[in-house]
């Protein structure tokens, strides 16, 4: 693919079902990840049909004239006679955005569609007040899916199926082309510019710069002076993905208050760097119900933070990078508000709990699965435990429990 043609996000469709109605779509996201190229591409779509604007509030005079007061957005698109959409991106540098979308949605919903994107879920909770309460949709755009990323790179796979039921098919004849795209997405991630550079130093490159001046201006704009330590922080959390996570602990090594810690916590969670997720419990004396465990949006930032982008046969965390990537696979399709962990005192666990009806083990190889440690799950939930698994060894007997499930990616 060009990198110069605005190519289609999956997000477009959940946005196209949400344009006929009164909602403010509002489109978050870590920045890079293509909030801009999702509004040209709509501007682009539905301007062929209806009136559409486009508006980037980058534009100091834009910003001014919005700034002053909500209706003289009407100076800048002029009068509407008939429904107009308008795409406003970075919708968080109005002073009140809040009160600009409000005034909108009150008197002009009838003859205006809103739909904006903002940098990150600071400035939700910063700028965007309850005022806007039944009167939002909020869409997250992430680094690209597998399925995205396959797209992007113009390969084509017949009948690939990813879903809910099966997570992933196709026919074997396209194995190593799965392979190599997901071992590329472990190392480099799928942010859609790194997907789009072919060249492995580029790639290299532009993570780089997501960290060093991306991921600054977040930690500017979220007022933290102590960029050094967040750093620190990132980069402990990236060595610990899938782990269990002492957040105390981190405070003592960093040598900072517990305080600190948990506003680095918030601003790596408000801007998509990081994500948290919680333990599944049903019994508080024998299992875990309060220790986090942290996945990054993306492998290839956590693997840039680490300054680590060797080939996977020669790297200690391989195991760990398929796990995150299992965790964004498993989000794209469930939603990653319903994904938890499990684990018990004593150190039984399982990976993920998702939407608290089945259990997922995510594997490398399925040569490293060792079925009686998950005897005392099995006996003690009636929940089926699926393995997803990155490559299938020649010598492997799967067990025919049918409370199991194996799924081979390649």
């Amino acid at each position: 693919m060009t990198k110069n043609k605005i190519l289609k996000r999956d997000i477009i469709d959940n946005l196209l079902k949400n344009i006929s109605n009164d909602y403010i779509l509002i489109i978050v996201g870590a920045r890079q990840t293509g909030k801009t190229s999702v509004l040209l591409y709509l501007q682009n779509l539905l301007g062929k049909k209806e009136a559409v604007s486009y508006l980037s509030l980058e534009d100091p005079t834009l910003l001014s004239l919005l700034n002053e007061h909500p209706h003289d957005l009407f100076d800048i698109i002029g009068p509407v006679t008939e429904r107009h959409i308008v795409l406003i991106d970075e919708i968080q540098y109005l002073k009140d955005p809040s009160n600009f979308l409000k005034y909108h949605y009150d008197f002009n919903r009838d003859k205006l569609k809103l739909i904006v994107t903002g940098s990150s879920a600071f400035y939700i909770d910063q700028k965007f007040k309850d005022s806007l309460a039944g009167r939002k949709r909020i869409f997250l755009l992430k680094p690209l899916s597998l399925k995205e990323v396959l797209y992007f790179k113009s390969i084509k796979i017949p009948n690939l199926h990813i879903n809910r039921d099966e997570y992933i098919s196709y026919p074997l004849l396209y194995r190593d082309k799965i392979a190599g795209t997901i071992k590329e997405m472990l190392i480099y991630g799928s942010y859609p510019a790194v997907v789009l550079e072919n060249n492995s130093e580029e790639k290299r490159t532009i993570l780089y710069e997501l960290v060093s001046s991306y991921t600054k201006k977040d930690i500017l704009e979220s007022g933290l002076t102590s960029q050094e330590e967040y750093f620190l922080f990132l980069k402990i959390l990236a060595s610990q993905i899938g782990s269990l996570v002492n957040l105390s602990e981190i405070a003592s090594t960093l040598r900072i208050s517990r305080y600190k810690i948990d506003k680095f916590v918030s601003i790596a969670l408000k801007c998509f760097h990081l994500y948290r997720i919680r333990p599944f419990f049903k019994n508080v004396r024998k299992e875990l119900s309060k220790t986090p465990k942290f996945y990054f949006f993306d492998c290839g930032l956590r693997n840039a933070l680490l300054n680590n982008f060797e080939l996977l046969n020669t790297r200690q965390d391989t195991g760990q990078l398929f796990e995150n990537f299992v965790f964004n696979f498993l989000g794209d399709l469930f939603g990653y508000e319903n994904i938890q962990f499990w684990r018990t005192k004593d150190k039984n666990e399982i990976d993920f709990i998702v939407e608290q009806k089945r259990a997922v083990e995510a594997k490398y190889s399925d040569s490293s699965i060792k079925l009686g440690r998950y005897r005392y799950f099995l006996e003690k939930y009636n929940l089926p435990l699926h393995f997803l698994i990155f490559k299938r060894s020649s010598t492997s007997r799967l067990d025919k429990d049918p409370r199991l499930k194996f799924i081979f990616f390649t």
